[in-house]
């Protein structure tokens, strides 16, 4: 068994980055260049080691799954992927794929105590069911005829007085992801993965993690002095990352969620904030305060209404004839 890594512990076995490019070390010691874009070296890395397996159970079929599609997502998905396929292997892995039918699916998603999860365990079978499809394996998705269990969505807004008595708390690192947060809406992992090079002439080049989406934040005056504020920030010479840790390299999430709650639990312990907010309500704040959708990378109007638009609706009172 090798050594256990230190650092990008989000590649395969056998993979690693260096000089700029990703490799995979074969068993007889060979080095296979994989390229420098992650999701196509691990669509390469999957090529390499995937081999012709007889697809008679669900499980066999997680198996490629995890081997071949797993690898080609984002780090966060990757890790939320795997937790909830150890949850459907329980349920599924001895059954023939061609055997399961929506009302398995249904009773699965009955008997799981957390309807939200259930819904977002019941996404990934349906994808699990649409590359069986696309490899010959089942004509059919059965979670195609399954309703997913209601979602309420959150309704937390952070004022702007709750904002600043967590801000006012929080350190340099913290306090420039929060600023960089309300103005842009970016998500977490977005934010943390923001590089020097994503500074550009005409404003803040993003694409964003889960969607790809392309966002050109133009400058402002807030924006440029966010952007000043955190270049500021502690980091080392080679540091490429606009919002570094002490080391001067990018924060893990679990890193940054760490610090984030520390911060939480002293604004509550000092009675400055009465209800907790993570720090993805910044990115709806974001949305309600500006109430464009195309800030958040969304194209639909409804999705930014349903989800991210959470300041109350103002409305004038009649005014009675009578009284």
């Amino acid at each position: 068994m090798g050594r256990k890594r230190r650092s990008r512990k989000d590649l395969p076995q056998r993979v690693y980055f260096q000089h700029g490019s990703y490799y995979f070390v074969s068993k007889d010691a060979k080095w296979n260049n994989l390229g420098r874009d992650y999701v196509d070296a691990m669509t390469a890395y999957a090529k390499l080691n995937s081999a012709p397996v007889s697809i008679n159970n669900m499980g066999a079929l997680f198996d490629r799954y995890e081997r071949e599609v797993i690898p080609t997502k984002a780090p966060k998905t990757q890790q939320g992927n795997k937790r909830e396929l150890k949850l459907l292997r329980h349920a599924f892995a001895h059954m023939r794929p061609e055997h399961i039918t929506a009302q398995d699916v249904y009773a699965y998603m009955d008997a799981r105590a957390a309807p939200v999860a259930a819904n977002r365990e019941k996404a990934l079978l349906s994808h699990v069911f649409t590359k069986a499809i696309r490899w010959g394996i089942v004509n059919d998705n059965p979670c195609r005829h399954v309703v997913r269990n209601p979602e309420k969505p959150r309704r937390r807004y952070v004022t702007d007085v709750e904002f600043k008595a967590v801000y006012d708390r929080a350190p340099s690192a913290i306090q420039c992801a929060m600023r960089l947060a309300i103005i842009t809406g970016l998500r977490q992992g977005d934010l943390l993965d923001l590089k020097l090079q994503n500074i550009t002439e005409d404003g803040l080049l993003v694409e964003t993690g889960k969607t790809g989406k392309r966002l050109l934040f133009e400058w402002t005056e807030e924006l440029e002095q966010a952007i000043e504020d955190a270049k500021k920030l502690p980091r080392g010479v080679l540091s490429m990352y606009l919002l570094p840790n002490r080391k001067g390299i990018r924060y893990k999430a679990n890193g940054f969620q760490a610090v984030w709650q520390g911060v939480m639990r002293s604004a509550l312990a000092d009675e400055v904030l009465s209800e907790r907010f993570t720090f993805h309500d910044l990115r709806a704040k974001a949305g309600s305060d500006g109430r464009d959708e195309r800030l958040l990378g969304h194209e639909d109007p409804k999705m930014m209404r349903k989800v991210y638009e959470r300041k109350p609706l103002r409305v004038t009172p009649t005014k009675p004839n009578n009284i």
